[in-house]
């Protein structure tokens, strides 16, 4: 069968998906009927070290339901914003494969329908020049294409579940340069990197604002952020990361878009938050020996408090790191295979429990495990390439409830389900 794109950029091809996969359907006429709600823990993609299989695993019957060989083997594995569906990114090949999970709800009218079905891969994908980062916020996401140089310019594409059900993407934009960037998705705006024509890398914020399917630049900021890199969208301010702190936007303050920078002792590249959590932590590695190093940003306040974690010496590095379902506990798994849970209180964030041997044999080179948090249970999970398994953590308790052997290397890591 000819494969089906959905191209990033202007000149979006849009392509109708497979009925087969089952959403859509118009089911407001329809009588009530029992049944409606399904009990279920959701499933997991994992891709498999240094192959090209992605494996549906289901929570509820702990066994894998579906393999698929995608065309390369996998570089990351996403969740879509509604959960429904993996994308699979191969970015050397510049393209993004879709499987559905299987586990979808539809709102029928009077009801809402949940249903529970065999996984499929679908035939159409989103192709563009190397995507890289991908951004999932409030029931959209983007997908940024690093684009190729000399040529290739970068571009992103933004989506909803329904855009992929249907063949599509929401909307797209083409940036004059090739970069290693963003596009944060934030409301009907869009923030995104900007590269100068005469730097190697981007260093200022621009805001875009959506109309149909495609965007149109609103302004370019003046505030410079050097090493600018990793991103996270919250109540409406987006939070970029620096080489000397990190960059506050919020393009829908009152009358004009306020941008705040905010120093930090040491430059981060990573920001991370959760939707119930008010501010976000930035993360990066600096110093000899380099060391993984935190802060908890307030952009309200425009402050960066460094976060200690007790037992966090010299030359310590993270992993792997994600919140919980409730935002309550941010997880870090650092080198050694220990994870921490971390809790902030009343005087910052502070280590509730250490779990060392969490990982009992970390690799000392990629692939490292991965983490993923289950939005339907109280459970997170980390992939062990090394011992073949999947770690499965109550985050009631937090403990390792238990360890699931596989007959593969698990790397990368997506739930999928229903939020509950």
């Amino acid at each position: 069968m000819k494969t089906s794109s959905l191209q990033g950029g202007l000149a979006l091809s849009l392509v109708l998906a497979l009925a087969a996969c089952g959403g859509g359907s118009d089911s407001s006429s329809e009588a009530p009927h029992d049944n409606t709600r399904i009990d279920t823990a959701g499933r997991l993609a994992i891709a498999e070290d240094a192959a090209t299989a992605l494996r549906v695993y289901d929570l509820d019957s702990s066994t894998v339901v579906s393999n698929f060989a995608l065309a390369n083997p996998p570089s990351a594995v996403y969740a879509s914003p509604g959960r429904r569906y993996a994308l699979a990114f191969q970015r050397a090949q510049d393209t993004v494969q879709i499987a559905d999970a299987g586990i979808w709800q539809e709102d029928h009218g009077n009801h809402l329908h949940d249903y529970k079905a065999t996984p499929k891969l679908l035939s159409v994908r989103i192709n563009g020049p190397q995507p890289t980062h991908y951004d999932d916020r409030a029931g959209q996401a983007s997908i940024f294409m690093d684009g190729r140089a000399p040529s290739a310019v970068a571009s992103a594409t933004v989506f909803q579940d329904a855009d992929l059900g249907a063949g599509r993407v929401g909307a797209s934009i083409n940036f004059a340069q090739p970069m290693h960037g963003f596009a944060e998705p934030n409301g009907n705006f869009l923030v995104a990197t900007y590269r100068a024509p005469d730097a190697t890398g981007p260093t200022q914020a621009e805001i875009y604002s959506r109309q149909g399917t495609q965007y149109t630049l609103v302004r370019r900021l003046d505030a410079q952020c050097p090493g600018m890199h990793g991103s996270f969208t919250s109540g409406g301010t987006t939070v970029s990361g620096c080489s000397d702190g990190v960059l506050a936007v919020s393009p829908q303050a009152t009358g004009a878009a306020a941008a705040t920078k905010i120093a930090t002792p040491t430059g981060v590249g990573t920001i991370t938050g959760h939707p119930k959590f008010a501010r976000f932590i930035g993360i990066g590695n600096a110093g000899t020996p380099s060391t993984t190093r935190f802060y908890d940003i307030d952009a309200a306040a425009g402050k960066a408090t460094p976060v200690a974690i007790t037992g966090w010496t010299e030359g310590r590095l993270r992993r792997a790191h994600g919140f919980d379902r409730a935002g309550r506990y941010f997880f870090v798994l650092d080198d050694t295979g220990t994870l921490h849970a971390l809790e902030q209180g009343a005087s910052g964030w502070v280590v509730k429990k250490s779990i060392a041997g969490a990982i009992p044999a970390m690799p000392t080179a990629a692939p490292f495990p991965a983490f993923a948090a289950n939005e339907a249970r109280d459970e997170i999970y980390l992939s062990d390439p090394g011992a073949r398994q999947l770690v499965i953590i109550q985050t009631t308790t937090l403990e390792v409830a238990r360890r699931t052997n596989l007959d593969f290397r698990p790397t990368h890591l997506a739930w999928l389900g229903l939020a509950r």
